[in-house]
């Protein structure tokens, strides 16, 4: 789940036109990081995108790639807040876990999940800060050989339950080998050796690190 930091604020400042638009540019950059990754869009609510990996294709690797895509999302959100002062800031919440999953209805038919595994998703991102990527205690134990991880201890949620989460503060070190190759020749081999395939995509940005030209759009 992501949720803008400021929105509630900008419905009452800004023109509806803007606020549509502004919506439109963060959540079209957002999809097509999902979609480079191979992540399943679900639905946006208001100002909330809420996405998945793993399914409806099984994907061993999907608590890596969803993370790398938060990453980008993050990075995103940060490049426009650089050349638009009336941006805003994002908190991200990832969780790891079973879910239902399907299509009810008979009117405007979406694929959609259910459980207690969505409903922890979405207290990773309320328990989160402005432009950080928090995740839960499971999903850190799947992606902590690729991430620095910051460990908040036990955090209260809304609904009252003490849990352990962590920030991730971006891609471990060791696997950025600084020679410029995308992705680093030690992140491409750790992947490939957990996950028998190669990573979807990598940030640019990462290894070729640098201010971009003003106006840029990273996911564009």
């Amino acid at each position: 789940f992501t949720d803008f930091v400021g929105f509630t604020l900008s419905t009452e400042k800004l023109a509806a036109d803007d606020l549509v638009y502004m919506l439109h540019d963060y959540f079209t950059a957002f999809d097509y990081i999902s979609r480079r990754y191979g992540l399943e869009k679900l639905k946006t609510i208001g100002d909330s995108y809420m996405c998945l990996s793993g399914l409806p294709v099984r994907n061993p690797a999907h608590p890596v790639d969803v993370v790398m895509a938060a990453i980008e999302m993050l990075h995103a959100v940060e490049q426009r807040k650089t050349t638009n002062a009336k941006g805003w800031g994002v908190r991200i919440g990832i969780h790891t876990g079973p879910v239902v999953a399907g299509v009810v209805g008979i009117e405007k038919f979406a694929f959609d999940i259910w459980g207690d595994s969505v409903n922890f998703s979405s207290r990773m991102e309320s328990s989160g800060a402005a432009n950080r990527i928090n995740v839960s205690e499971r999903t850190w134990s799947r992606v902590k050989d690729f991430f620095d991880c910051e460990h908040r201890g036990r955090v209260q949620t809304k609904d009252k339950r003490d849990v352990d989460m962590y920030f991730v503060n971006g891609i471990l070190p060791s696997l950025l080998d600084g020679s410029g190759a995308n992705p680093p020749v030690a992140f491409a081999r750790r992947y490939r050796t957990y996950f028998e395939h190669d990573p979807p995509s990598f940030p640019e940005w990462v290894v070729k690190p640098g201010p971009l030209p003003a106006g840029q759009q990273v996911a564009a």
